[in-house]
């Protein structure tokens, strides 16, 4: 029998991690393979130990004492896994609600596939079920643009075929653990934190020979947009600037390690029009913060620096 591991990564979200660990207790139960639940505490400010253990006493917890990003928190969790001798590993947002079978297709995807190393399901709105979030996934090469499938389209047969795609969402992937163990594939890339990090994770799985498939009969239902929207109306938007330095920033750097010689021109003019029309947004806005964060995420992702965010920004996140 294989065994998968679940890994959520919470961050000050444990009203929303509990309900996660609800739905994932109600997973039907399988003769091929059987789920343990690991939960990583990245640097929450207080600790959710006890309050998972006093209803979910077999769920595995750790604690990173700081929040270290998304792809941090997973990798401790990858970490776990692979030591642990764990067939598989399920990253999976902790904002999110499961359907009982979703597993086994994700599962039955890649078991019967040799050549699939990562698995993605259909993702739906949890406010309005009726909705896509996420039906897949692809990518513009020619100007560096990631796109999602179905994004807030009405649930339909529209994206109901198994496909192959070029990236899967960190927001829920099922990954074949032979890819670390056998292939040598690292793991996710911590220098991004959060944003993109799925995408420049799937681009090396695929340059390993491997291709990425899109589940559609498996479903999960997300929130979206949790952990990094305020409550608190201001001048600078619900968004934090972190959030923009973060993502403009890990764009750049995963455009300058995965962009072929021949598409740099087409790659480079698009993103000058991009960061143009963003920078004049921020300007016409008046949200100096995120006209600065992006500035800054313009000049470190040119120059490959990783740590300039830590002397101007300061608030911690995990993905949205």
């Amino acid at each position: 029998m294989k065994r998968i591991a679940v890994i959520l990564v919470d961050w000050n979200g444990i009203e929303v991690t509990l309900p996660c660990l609800q739905s994932l207790n109600a997973v039907k139960p399988s003769d091929k393979y059987s789920i343990e639940l690991i939960v990583v505490d990245n640097g929450s400010t207080i600790p959710i130990l006890d309050r998972i253990k006093n209803m979910y006493s077999d769920v595995v917890v750790f604690r990173s004492e700081e929040n270290r990003g998304f792809a941090a928190g997973c990798n401790i969790g990858i970490k776990y896994a692979i030591e642990s001798g764990i067939d598989y590993s399920l990253l999976l947002n902790n904002d999110t609600t499961v359907e009982p079978d979703f597993v086994s297709h994700l599962f039955d995807s890649i078991e019967g596939n040799p050549t699939v190393g990562l698995a993605q399901p259909k993702i739906l709105f949890q406010h309005d079920k009726n909705l896509i979030w996420n039906a897949g996934n692809r990518f513009n090469k020619w100007i560096g643009l990631t796109r999602t499938n179905g994004y807030g389209e009405k649930n339909s047969n529209k994206y109901d075929s198994i496909t192959t795609m070029p990236w899967a969402t960190g927001c829920c992937m099922l990954i074949n653990n032979k890819l670390f163990t056998r292939e040598g594939l690292g793991l996710l890339n911590e220098t991004y934190e959060t944003y993109y990090e799925d995408v420049e994770f799937s681009f090396r799985v695929r340059e390993k020979g491997y291709r990425i498939s899109y589940v559609p009969s498996s479903i999960v239902y997300h929130i979206a947009g949790y952990s990094v929207n305020s409550n608190q109306e201001t001048q600078e938007g619900p968004t934090h600037p972190f959030v923009v330095y973060l993502h403009s920033r890990n764009r750049i750097f995963l455009l300058r390690e995965f962009s072929s010689w021949y598409v740099m021109p087409t790659v480079v003019l698009y993103q000058i029009m991009y960061y143009k029309i963003l920078i004049l947004r921020f300007l016409l806005l008046w949200r100096p913060k995120k006209l600065r964060a992006v500035l800054r995420s313009i000049s470190d992702g040119i120059s490959n620096s990783y740590d300039s965010m830590n002397r101007s920004f300061s608030s911690p996140i995990v993905r949205c």
